[in-house]
């Protein structure tokens, strides 16, 4: 089978059905099978093998190199007004900036759905934690629960 690396998954994983092979797709340097992938995404390696053909796709947020990809500069997440004398109100913590906003303004939270402009970007969310939209296990463009700081 000809070598893919730097082509879609897409068309990688069609030519390898094509050609009757078993194909798995791993995320790159975790081992692991990945549970999703976009077909437009970049296959940053391909291994041919007795049992088949594997293609290595590049971990969310990341391109083929490790780095991460572009992420707009923080801005200033909108300010909401305190209310009353108990204490609670305001955004509810976290770091005050996140790079991208939700069609409503806020920054993101932790499941919520992901603008379709957003897919697959990555952002500080309300808890200062980061967060990428992803595909999850049943199909929905999300952001999962992110890592803190």
């Amino acid at each position: 089978m000809p070598d893919h690396t730097g082509r879609s998954v897409g068309s990688a994983v069609i030519e390898a059905k094509r050609a009757d092979l078993d194909y798995t797709v791993r995320l790159q340097g975790t081992g692991k099978r990945a549970s999703s992938w976009d077909t437009d995404e970049k296959v940053c390696e391909q291994t041919d093998g007795a049992e088949g053909v594997t293609f290595t796709v590049p971990r969310d947020g990341r391109d083929c190199d490790g780095r991460p990809l572009h992420t707009p500069k923080p801005t200033p997440a909108p300010e909401r007004a305190q209310t009353g004398d108990t204490g609670s109100g305001g955004t509810g913590g976290g770091t005050g900036a996140c790079e991208l906003t939700s069609p409503a303004g806020n920054c993101y939270a932790d499941g919520q759905f992901c603008a379709g402009k957003h897919r697959g970007l990555s952002t500080h969310g309300r808890g200062g934690e980061y967060l990428t939209c992803a595909l999850d296990s049943g199909g929905t463009w999300r952001r999962p629960d992110g890592v803190s700081g």
